[in-house]
């Protein structure tokens, strides 16, 4: 990046080599369109002043990334403060670098932004207060919610049977930022009917559903041996 300084001889006081100091007019104080710049790019201009005088004709030729180096700013920084130096004469900036690394920076900003509003747009089939207050609950737990996070959750809820508006109602009841299948497996599993090991007629029902031979058995074994069945199956 090349940078000259408007005016540059009224900031020098030697003509002909690198000075050790520069002049700094007090008008600046009464000038309207320098005092109505931002406060980054009032500070940043005595510093480009400074680093003009390195050169025997005053011009900067150093990229954003070496200004930012030696004034120990950030780049994002320095190419933000030096826009409006530019933009209201201060400095030429007589290339086109710094166009480019606005646009990046533009680029960027705008990626993050479209990003931001991905991640916070309510995800179909979801009410907006379900998921304003699933939000919430991560965020008391510092917990981003990132599209990573929702397709994760949506997966979880499907192996659950759930839909994923019942998964973020059930986190935001039990304060969960995440959710998984496994946590409620036992909840989901229907409750067995016990009713037929209290009848003679039950149990022998429950043995031919079962396929357990009643014969030589009484009404007692044969319960329990269809209580040994139904459990073996279930570890299973």
């Amino acid at each position: 990046m090349k940078l000259i300084p408007k005016n540059w001889d009224n900031f020098q006081h030697y003509k002909h080599r690198s000075p050790p100091w520069i002049k700094l007019h007090k008008n600046l104080l009464d000038d309207m369109q320098f005092q109505r710049l931002p406060v980054a790019s009032k500070a940043l201009a005595p510093m480009l002043w400074l680093l003009a005088s390195e050169s025997n004709d005053g011009v900067i030729h150093r990229s954003p990334e070496e200004i930012a180096f030696r004034l120990r700013m950030t780049e994002k920084e320095v190419i933000t403060a030096i826009k409006p130096l530019i933009d209201c004469g201060f400095f030429v900036e007589d290339s086109n670098m710094l166009a480019s690394c606005l646009q990046d920076a533009t680029t960027e900003t705008e990626k993050r932004q479209r990003r931001v509003e991905t991640e916070t747009e309510t995800p179909s089939g979801v009410s907006d207060s379900v998921f304003k207050d699933y939000l919430e609950v991560r965020k008391t737990k510092k917990a981003k919610w990132t599209q990573t996070a929702l397709k994760g959750l949506i997966k979880e809820a499907e192996k659950a049977g759930m839909s994923l508006q019942e998964a973020m109602e059930l986190c935001c009841a039990r304060g969960w930022v995440g959710f998984k299948a496994d946590w409620v497996k036992d909840q989901q599993k229907p409750k067995e009917d016990k009713s037929w090991m209290f009848t003679d007629q039950g149990i022998v029902a429950k043995a031919n559903e079962l396929g357990v031979h009643s014969m030589g058995l009484t009404y007692q074994q044969l319960k329990e041996k269809c209580i040994h069945v139904i459990a073996k199956r279930a570890a299973e």
